[in-house]
This record gives C-alpha cells, sequence and structure tokens, in this order.
C-alpha cells in the first residue's frame, strides 16, 4: 500500500477517470438521444425526477463514507492492516443498514408520488405505471449500499481508484450498448429500467472482486472490532456531515422536484437536457478532486500544515481554471449544443446557459473547500452552516419559481452557495484545517480577482462567439468550444502568471508531458 509518489497515483487515478468518463459521455449522449426519440419527453421527464428523489433519500448515509475514508488515510500511511480491518468491519455493517432504511423509506414515499407530478394525466396517458418503474429505481440505489460497495473505499483511500475506473469504464460501455439495443428493439421503459439495476449490481460486484483481490487479508473474517468509544467518536462526525450531506442534496436533487410539482413533469424532460450537460461536464471535472484526495489525505496525513496550505492554494487556482472554463463554456456553448444535438425545438431562454455556467463554477468552489474539510477531518465546526444554505436555496427558489420558472430556482442555488459555501466554508476551512496559517482575508482577495478575471472573460467569448459563425452548425459549434477551452484557461495563466501557484502548475504539466514523449521517442 502506498508504495508508489502521490503526484503519480494522482495522475493515474486522473487519466483514468477522465478517459473512461470521456467514453462513458459520449455513449451517454448516443443513449439519451435514442431514449428521446424511442420514448419521449415524458419518459425523460420521469426517469429525471425518480433520479432527484433517490438522490434525496441518499441523505441516509448521513456522511458515513466520509467520515470512514478520513479515518483510512492514516492507517494505510503506517500499514497498520489490523485496524483496517476492524474499519472495513463496521464498514460493511453500516453500508448494509443504509441500503436497508434507503428501501424502506422508499416504500414509504411511493403513495404520495403522483402529487410531486403537476401533469400526472399526461404519464397516464402513455400508461405509465410510475410505481412498478420507482421500485426499480429505488431497488437501484439501494442495491449500491447491499452489494459489496463498501469494499472499494479501501482502494480509492490507498491511491488505487484508477484500477476500479478502467473497471468500471468498460462495464459501462457494455450497458449503454445494452441500453441503446434495449431501448430501439423494444421501445420498453420497464426493460430499459432493469437494464440499469442489472448494471449497478454488476459493477458493485466487480469493485468487490478486484478489493479482495487487491488486499486479500483486509477482508479475511476477523473478531477485532472498534471500540464502542471509536464508533461514537466517527458517528458525532457522521451528525455534522449529515447536514453538510443534506445541504448537498437539497442544492442539487431538488430542482427537477420543483420544476415537476410547479411547472410540468414535460418541462422536466426538457430541463433535464441542460442538466445533462451540466452533470457530464461537472462529473469530468469532479475527476479532478477525486483523483487527488487520497494523495490529499495523505498530505494532511504526514506533512507540515505549510505544505497543505501549499497545495490548497494550487487547487484552488486549478479550479478557478478548469470550472472557471466549464462556466463560461456552458454559459456559450449550451444553446448551441442542445440545437445541434436535438434541435431548436428542445431549446430553452438563454438565462438557463448563464446560470448553469455560474453554478457549476460555485460547484467548484464548493468541492474544493470540502476536500480540505473532509481530509482534515473539519466536520463538526460550525456544522449549522449547512442549514443556512438549506433555508436560503428552498426559500429563494420557491419564491422566485413562480415568478421566474426554472431561473428562479437556479438564482437560489446560485445565492444560497454565495452565502454560505463561499463566505463561511474558508473561515472554517483557515481556522481549523490550517491553524489560522495565514489570514482568511487573503482567500478572498485572491478569489475576487479570480471572478474578475473570469467575468471579462466571459464577456470576451460571448462577443468572440457572435463574431465567428460558419454556415456549417457543426463546425461552429466545434470552433467555439476548442476556443473557451484554450481561450479561458490562457488568460488566467497570463494574468497570474508570476503567482507560485501558476508556475507549480505549468511545472507540473511540463513535466508529465516531458515524459510522454521520452516515452514515445
Amino acid at each position: 500500500m502506498n508504495n508508489t509518489s502521490r503526484i503519480k497515483n494522482s495522475f493515474y487515478n486522473l487519466i483514468t477517470g477522465i478517459g473512461g468518463q470521456i467514453v462513458q459521455i459520449l455513449l451517454k449522449f448516443v443513449t439519451r438521444t435514442v431514449f428521446i426519440h424511442m420514448l419521449g419527453e415524458a419518459y425523460l421527464g420521469v426517469n429525471g425526477l425518480f433520479t432527484d428523489i433517490l438522490s434525496l433519500l441518499s441523505i441516509t448515509e448521513l456522511g458515513f463514507d466520509t467520515a470512514m475514508n478520513y479515518r483510512l488515510y492514516k492507517p494505510l500511511a503506517e500499514n497498520d492492516e489490523t485496524r483496517l480491518r476492524m474499519m472495513l468491519k463496521f464498514y460493511k455493517t453500516v453500508y448494509v443498514t443504509i441500503g436497508i432504511v434507503i428501501l424502506a423509506l422508499g416504500i414509504g414515499i411511493m403513495p404520495f408520488l403522483k402529487f410531486l407530478i403537476r401533469d400526472y394525466s399526461v404519464l397516464e396517458e402513455l400508461n405509465i405505471n410510475i410505481f412498478l418503474i420507482f421500485s426499480l429505481y429505488l431497488f437501484q440505489s439501494a442495491s449500491s449500499y447491499l452489494f459489496f460497495a463498501y469494499k472499494s473505499c479501501i482502494v480509492r483511500a490507498d491511491q488505487k481508484g484508477y484500477v476500479l475506473e478502467i473497471a468500471q469504464a468498460l462495464i459501462t460501455i457494455i450497458s449503454n450498448v445494452v441500453q441503446i439495443l434495449v431501448l430501439v428493439v423494444t421501445r420498453n421503459f420497464f426493460v430499459y429500467t432493469i437494464v440499469l439495476v442489472a448494471f449497478t449490481i454488476i459493477i458493485n460486484l466487480v469493485n468487490a472482486i478486484i478489493a479482495k483481490k487487491m488486499y486479500p487479508n483486509l477482508f479475511s473474517k476477523s473478531k477485532e472490532t472498534l471500540r464502542k468509544s471509536e464508533k461514537t467518536d466517527i458517528f458525532k462526525d457522521c451528525g455534522a456531515l449529515f447536514i453538510y450531506k443534506v445541504n448537498g442534496v437539497i442544492t442539487r436533487a431538488t430542482d427537477n422536484m420543483i420544476v415537476s410539482a410547479f411547472i410540468g413533469i414535460v418541462t422536466v424532460g426538457f430541463y433535464s437536457n441542460y442538466l445533462l450537460i451540466y452533470n457530464t461536464i461537472n462529473t469530468l471535472l469532479n475527476r479532478f478532486y477525486s483523483a487527488c484526495k487520497a494523495s490529499l489525505g495523505n498530505v494532511f496525513a504526514v506533512s507540515e500544515t505549510a505544505k497543505s496550505y501549499y497545495f490548497f492554494e494550487v487547487m484552488n487556482f486549478l479550479t478557478f481554471i478548469l470550472y472557471g472554463t466549464a462556466c463560461v463554456g456552458i454559459s456559450v456553448v449550451s444553446n448551441e449544443f442542445i440545437s445541434f444535438w436535438l434541435g431548436s425545438q428542445f431549446l430553452m431562454p438563454q438565462p438557463i446557459a448563464l446560470l448553469l455556467g455560474i453554478e457549476i463554477l460555485f460547484s467548484g468552489i464548493r468541492n474544493n473547500l470540502g476536500q480540505i474539510r473532509n481530509v482534515s477531518g473539519a466536520f463538526r465546526q460550525m456544522w449549522y452552516r449547512p442549514l443556512l444554505g438549506i433555508i436560503i436555496k428552498l426559500i429563494v427558489s420557491l419564491v422566485l419559481v413562480k415568478y421566474l420558472g426554472i431561473p428562479g430556482i437556479l438564482i437560489g442555488t446560485i445565492v444560497a452557495n454565495l452565502l454560505t459555501n463561499f463566505l463561511v466554508d474558508p473561515v472554517v476551512i483557515y481556522k481549523y484545517s490550517f491553524n489560522n496559517y495565514k489570514p482568511v482575508k487573503c482567500y478572498y482577495i485572491r478569489n475576487i480577482s479570480y471572478f474578475v478575471v473570469l467575468a471579462i472573460s466571459c464577456v470576451l467569448m460571448f462577443v468572440i462567439c457572435n463574431l465567428i459563425v460558419f454556415e456549417n452548425a457543426f463546425i461552429t459549434l466545434a470552433i467555439h468550444i476548442v476556443l473557451c477551452a484554450i481561450l479561458v484557461p490562457g488568460i488566467f495563466i497570463i494574468c497570474y502568471w508570476k503567482t507560485d501557484s501558476c508556475k507549480y502548475v505549468i511545472t507540473q504539466i511540463t513535466k508529465i508531458f516531458k515524459k510522454i514523449l521520452r516515452k514515445n521517442v
């Protein structure tokens, strides 16, 4: 365990994660296209609504996954197999319990499903049995906890997540191909959903087999268990993390529910196409954090505060480059992409694309701060902060949706993130994770300058993309995407060329390219 360098492991995790994700993204869009043409927008709306409901049920995890992973970094660094066995044994018990609770809560929600759908009569006309379909989605969600999912945590915590990514990418490719075949041959939403459930179980089973093969000693039967005081301490962390979990889920998973209840299930289908772009890019960028999480946890476990803080500054700079580019790209190109992909009849008003772009930027900021909080164990401090985010999100969204529609919901999310994640979380991180190594005002000043540069970049890209238009829509779209991907990071590098964070990023990229060139020469 931990036999190779942190940077090398992070690089492997990043490359395999992004590579596999790109393949999955392409297949996902193909599958979505076939789905729309074979089944229609109403089915798409049902898919989006049920996915969000089950995301809401996932709060029963109570942040347990994060609390446990934090405690795995040190024994992994010290090769303490006895302690690792005890923790994994406890992990298994809790995860099975979570799966059972999700099943029970889902069954309890089923009688109220039709009240969440304003135009329920549309589904009745299509003979869609929402209770049967929801049962399959529910089993898919619960199966993630019931079927050996706990075993994969040790692989990721030991910086070897790239092994799982390769296997998952292959299975996902097969899954998407089978989904497409089922849609084309049967045009049956029920059979399509069964395929989703089956492959979720297969992925977890394969992950479990890989983990057991890599760490055979950690899954052997043992009478050793964690002390009661240790379990109590973990659950105290879970209590604080539960609030963060609720905040994250409500921020992300209630949009389709509000749209369905106040506007209609068909609109959920249209909006879900934009969300697919948002979620695809967000998932792809999250691979960056997933790749670095275990390595960052190792840094906090064995290094001094100065080094941890230095890596935080680098990650913050990279966050604005990566998510800032995504912000501009979504704002400028989303409508073009939807028009080219599905047709102009699926377009929604421009503020939606712009607001989704702003939201993905705040998602990156939240991820970066949350990453530091999770690997440093700063769970309980200011635990009430996420409650403020939930209240602000729901109040603003529910008020504005009546007047602005979907843009009102997105504004609620952005306002909640700005007033809580951006303003409050850095105070907690700087005080408890970095022991006030530097004043928190440094974070605000630096990030405000990043916001200004990003805003200028966004305006510039809107102007450039409006000027560069060709008769061929695909060529225009491709050029606009390339311009966003090159110019936004380029502007950031030019503006912050002399900073330590920028120099570090450029140095590491240069080293990677030199290694690649040496291998190919």
